[in-house]
């Protein structure tokens, strides 16, 4: 059980002898106590902050004790409340009681009374909490089951979430659309000691930069037009938490300068205010691109770029480990089956012919792929024709033949020669060129570059 200093309680009473007193002693045992004259003012403070116990009187001239609670409950489902009150009915202490009151007190209080109540209403909900942290990293480490697969790159993966999730720095994911980053970022998130605050996605190329702005900071009340009151943005929101910035690529510069200050300062300031706001938030960023290259295109911001790469986690393409697809298939083929249980299989043709597909969209697409083609089947097994058109049958690229090194040339003329008909070949496809040539993309790209700036020269 946590020290007395760091339980909060909202003491809530319409007699102000009877807050001065029972706050002065909780006071003294180290609690950490809020008051409220009302009910309406207790809501006020429910809506605001986070407490640990809420004290309320049961009968109060606005919003009674039960109320108080109701809404408290609402807020916080783990928080505990005790109800006290000079009329003490056996009938009200009953329908406190099966209202969720943790116990019924009667006035005057007893003080040792009221202490030893407020250790066991903490213990109750600490127990609680407990129980929900295991669960939530049960579950999170079930989540990292929907990475399904034996090859040794999805297993480097698997072990990078389990240790960098534990870490309270900014990640780097990486990936091509459809491997999983929103999955990654959210399977971090559960394995975090931020596991019980919110975990927030921002689509960073759903939004305007105008847009962005208001979201992610709020603004203040007549900050522009139609701005009729305050209104907190979400990182506010979402402080203790974590956000994901997803394509973060597509972030505009301008917007990418007041990312990095957020960052750098852990403070944000509303549109139209004037006061900065504290924020507490880890922050994941995701992306299909290579920031690098955005980064030497000037398109995206190096000191940025520095600031959400302090640990990289790359997801491998489908077409990189296709010893896997069997095993994703049979995943998909369980979770999309008939509700009668049956679950169909797929034959040897058609899976072959999965295996010998690239996968552009990759494990999205195979998903896909499956849900269509048992919606399709009417027998026990997929075959090739419940697949679609543009997997019947292998697809071939039709390379350039490599011509024979004219002696006239030098090395490096050669090889440029046919690093660019290799290029043209798969319609400027840079991660499948780089493939073909047997060099990684940045290589490739480096090349690319010279060769621009020798014919700009």
């Amino acid at each position: 059980m946590p020290k007395n200093s760091t339980i909060t309680i909202l003491l809530v009473d319409d007699e102000v002898i009877n807050i001065q007193n029972v706050g002065h002693f909780l006071a003294q045992q180290g609690f950490q106590v809020t008051t409220a004259a009302s009910g309406t003012e207790a809501l006020g403070q429910l809506n605001q902050s986070h407490f640990d116990l809420v004290i309320t009187d049961l009968k109060m001239g606005d919003i009674d004790g039960v109320q108080v609670m109701k809404t408290a409950k609402e807020l916080y489902p783990d928080i505990e409340v005790i109800i006290v009150t000079g009329y003490a009915t056996v009938n009200s202490a009953v329908d406190a009681m099966a209202q969720g009151a943790f116990y019924y007190l009667p006035k005057p209080i007893k003080l040792k009374e009221l202490h030893a109540l407020v250790l066991r209403a903490m213990e109750k909900t600490m127990l609680r909490r407990e129980v929900n942290r295991l669960k939530k990293r049960i579950k999170a480490q079930q989540g990292t089951t929907q990475f399904i697969g034996q090859n040794p790159e999805i297993l480097k993966l698997k072990d990078s979430i389990a240790q960098f999730a534990q870490l309270d720095c900014n990640i780097l994911i990486t990936g091509e659309t459809g491997t999983g980053k929103e999955l990654v970022a959210r399977t971090i998130y559960e394995l975090s000691p931020r596991a019980d605050e919110r975990f927030l996605p921002i689509n960073c190329g759903a939004m305007t930069e105008e847009l962005m702005v208001n979201e992610l900071f709020g603004h203040e009340k007549d900050a522009y037009t139609d701005a009729g009151g305050k209104r907190d943005g979400l990182l506010e929101s979402a402080n203790g938490g974590v956000v994901l910035f997803d394509e973060i690529g597509e972030m505009p510069l301008s917007m990418q300068v007041k990312l990095l200050r957020v960052l750098q300062e852990k403070k944000i300031i509303r549109v139209g205010g004037t006061r900065e706001i504290p924020i507490d938030v880890r922050i994941l960023a995701a992306t299909n691109r290579d920031l690098q290259e955005e980064v030497e295109k000037g398109t995206f911001r190096q000191d940025l770029y520095y600031r959400l790469n302090v640990v990289q986690i790359h997801i491998p393409p489908l077409r990189d480990r296709k010893d896997d697809i069997p095993l994703l298939v049979n995943y998909f083929l369980a979770k999309y089956s008939k509700p009668d249980g049956t679950v169909k299989g797929i034959s040897q043709d058609a899976l072959g012919r999965l295996q010998n597909y690239d996968f552009p969209g990759n494990a999205r697409e195979l998903e896909n792929i499956v849900e269509r083609s048992l919606a399709l089947c009417d027998n026990s097994e997929i075959k090739p024709h419940h697949l679609p058109a543009n997997l019947s049958s292998t697809p071939h690229i039709q390379l350039p033949e490599i011509q024979t090194a004219r002696p006239n040339r030098s090395l490096e003329e050669n090889e440029r020669e046919y690093i660019l008909s290799v290029l043209k070949s798969v319609d400027g496809n840079k991660t499948k060129a780089a493939k073909i040539i047997g060099i990684d993309r940045v290589s490739l790209w480096r090349k690319l570059k010279k060769y621009k700036s020798q014919e700009l020269g």
